[in-house]
């Protein structure tokens, strides 16, 4: 009898071991499916904040490339923004460099200072856009002549010339946007005389001879004359 309840109860234990291993397999099964679960959602939203991250570093760089930053430079001198007409220049350059495009950089400088020089000696309104591109041709002349400084500025700071470094008028000075945009035409390459022996602006003769003239009942006549030296300019 004795023999027979312990087979009974043998037989009960390993029933009841099994069933807990079988239940403790569940669960560790069930465990395991739900870490790999979460595991691949973590990974999922992942890769869903990186695809997002890249569309909206791809939305940013479209917008840039879209932006036309000679626009900003043009309103920045019509402003005298200098800080923002060379964060304008620099982010052209930048673009023309990476999409390695065929155009040409312009300085802000350059285009601010003869915006203005072409303002101040010839920006009244009724006035010729040819007289005022004359202005800044003779500038230009300049600057690539042996005779004078190498940069827009040092050409109108020469003592002598124009307004000269410490002339508070020009400093406080503001071009038009129509003379901004002329000065970019110049030093796009455009011009009216087409002589680079050009180089003298007055309202008289001077030079060896006179390229061209324009007389206004106001402001009288404005010649613009050539060079003493026009061996210098011999081709």
């Amino acid at each position: 009898m004795k023999r027979i309840i312990s087979a009974a109860l043998a037989v009960l234990m390993s029933f009841t071991f099994v069933s807990a291993a079988f239940a403790t397999g569940e669960t560790e099964t069930q465990t395991a499916v739900t870490l790999t679960a979460s595991s691949e959602d973590i990974m999922d939203a992942g890769q869903e904040q990186e695809a997002e991250s890249e569309v909206m570093v791809e939305t940013v760089e479209n917008e840039e490339l879209r932006v036309d930053y000679m626009a900003e430079m043009i309103a920045a001198a019509v402003l005298g923004d200098y800080e923002k007409g060379v964060a304008a220049q620099n982010a052209r350059n930048a673009k023309i460099d990476s999409l390695k495009l065929n155009v040409q950089k312009i300085y802000f400088e350059d285009l601010y200072l003869l915006g203005k020089i072409m303002y101040a000696e010839a920006g009244s309104y009724w006035l010729s856009d040819e007289w005022k591109m004359c202005v800044g041709e003779v500038v230009l002349n300049r600057v690539a002549s042996p005779e004078f400084p190498d940069t827009i500025y040092d050409v109108l700071i020469q003592k002598g010339q124009y307004y000269g470094a410490n002339s508070r008028y020009f400093t406080w000075l503001r071009p038009t946007e129509l003379c901004v945009k002329l000065a970019l035409r110049l030093l796009q390459g455009e011009r009216v005389m087409n002589d680079p022996a050009v180089v003298f602006q007055a309202n008289f003769r001077q030079g060896s001879g006179t390229h061209t003239a324009y007389y206004d009942r106001y402001l009288g006549a404005t010649y613009f004359c050539y060079s003493m030296k026009m061996y210098l300019y011999e081709s």
